[in-house]
């Protein structure tokens, strides 16, 4: 860790440190002492100028937040009050005394009309702030409330404890939502992370577990990794977080996967009691106990996020450009195909021996071919123009009558009785896949269909 980095010089004190908090809105941090002081200072790079000192409490002052807006501070305190500071004039706005049966070990905003306060004995109350009185009561740990956070999205208070649960309230009802089973070990510390899909919860023997949203039942996933008790985490990002443990390390770890990313800070061996971070993501603060409030640079973890975001954004337009430019390769494709295509119809469009196109020559072939075949019948046979007309009309009479004797099978209307009257065969599928395909060009030339059909009459009639 670099020591001589650009950063806020550390708050000394003359009593020991036993928590820190940033104002959610401007560059204000507040400590809280043993001896029940409470200090309030300005920090800059530069240096650091004291806003506000006072001691609220006979006791020592264990817990302190600020409010929504960063107009409060509220603290809580072993001689089982708490109350609510002004910061700028650090005059008293409300106080509860007696709030609870047991020294207060902690408290917590949870919105404008709510707050929040744990015991030693397990109890955590919800305080209406307007009324200046409690508003609920839950007596589900037996031990100590160590940490708690809200999760604004479901209205869900959450609490680890001394006895190994964590429990989860909905501060709308008077009763608990859900309590884990015991995990056999002291839960010290909590963070919703993940877009609020995962709970992580630090324990003493150095592991982290890790629930599952709305399955608080047990633990769905363990990070062992830290040599000692976990009492403080500071949610970075949705997959990063930054714990104190007794070791004196401040550690980044990283969820899903599961790794430790470094080191931010280091207390030397002494344990850090919290570690929080401010309104701009730009400084942590920690206490522990050697007096002092240090601040360490985390930036660089929301800048390297930004390059990520700004590469893959890159990336992206990247894609989209190579994206269009195939698209335009398809459209000179399809446009280069529909121009042949034209020039196939041109094509086909030029007059070959009177005929506008090759179906209409190969239609007239074919009945050149049968007009030739027909000549040269009628050249056998040795009956007179007069028989032959009268054999004609025979012909025609007959075809009437018996359907399919002589020429009158082929075609004319004569051609479709013929074929109702004959019976229907089974069919070949690749005969009715021929007449389909036959019917669909008839379809699409009906000139050439109707020029057919008069052809054959004109044929037969010469008959």
């Amino acid at each position: 860790m670099d020591d001589t980095a650009a950063r806020p010089k550390s708050l000394k004190f003359k009593e020991p440190v036993i928590d820190v908090a940033f104002s959610p809105t401007t560059n204000l941090v507040a400590s809280s002492l043993i001896t029940g002081h409470v200090f309030v200072h300005k920090y800059a790079v530069g240096s650091n100028q004291r806003q506000v000192r006072g001691k609220p409490h006979k006791k020592s002052c264990r817990s302190l937040c600020f409010s929504g807006d960063g107009s409060l501070l509220y603290t809580a305190s072993k001689d089982r009050s708490w109350q609510a500071m002004d910061v700028e004039t650090g005059a008293e706005m409300t106080r509860i005394d007696d709030a609870h049966e047991k020294p207060l070990n902690l408290i917590k905003y949870v919105n404008e009309q709510i707050m929040a306060t744990g015991d030693e004995a397990g109890c955590v109350k919800l305080w209406d702030v307007r009324q200046k009185k409690q508003a609920f009561s839950y007596s589900e740990h037996v031990d100590y409330v160590s940490d708690m956070v809200f999760h604004a999205p479901k209205r869900h208070l959450l609490a680890t404890s001394g006895d190994g649960c964590l429990s989860v309230y909905d501060v709308r009802k008077a009763k608990p939502f859900q309590v884990s089973a015991n995990q056999d070990d002291e839960l010290l510390s909590v963070a919703v992370i993940r877009n609020g899909s995962k709970v992580v919860v630090g324990e003493t023997d150095g592991v982290m577990g890790i629930f599952s949203y709305g399955q608080f039942g047990d633990v769905t996933d363990r990070f062992p990794g830290h040599p000692q008790s976990i009492d403080s985490i500071c949610k970075l990002t949705e997959d990063l977080c930054v714990t104190g443990s007794s070791d004196g390390l401040l550690r980044i770890v990283q969820f899903f996967p599961h790794k430790l990313i470094g080191v931010a800070g280091d207390h030397q061996a002494l344990p850090v009691e919290k570690v929080v971070l401010s309104y701009d993501q730009q400084w942590l603060a920690s206490c522990s106990h050697d007096h002092t409030v240090h601040f360490w640079d985390i930036g660089y973890i929301y800048d390297d996020e930004d390059d990520e975001v700004s590469e893959a954004a890159e990336q992206k337009d990247t894609n989209e450009s190579k994206d269009d430019e195939l698209d335009a390769q398809a459209v000179a494709i399809r446009i280069s195909r529909d121009v042949g295509s034209d020039d196939d119809e041109d094509e086909s469009e030029v007059d070959i021996d009177g005929c506008s196109d090759a179906g209409e020559l190969r239609i007239s072939e074919a009945t050149h071919f049968e007009a030739t075949q027909t000549d040269a019948a009628q050249a056998d046979e040795p009956s007179s123009d007069a028989g032959a007309g009268s054999e004609e009309v025979d012909i025609e009479d007959n075809s009437e009558s018996e359907s399919d004797n002589g020429w009158g099978s082929w075609g004319g209307s004569s051609d479709d009785e013929a074929k109702a009257a004959k019976p229907k065969k089974k069919r070949r599928k690749g005969e009715e896949l021929a007449d389909k395909r036959k019917a669909r060009v008839e379809l699409a030339r009906p000139t050439q269909s109707h020029k057919r059909k008069t052809e054959r009459k004109a044929f037969f009639a010469g008959l």
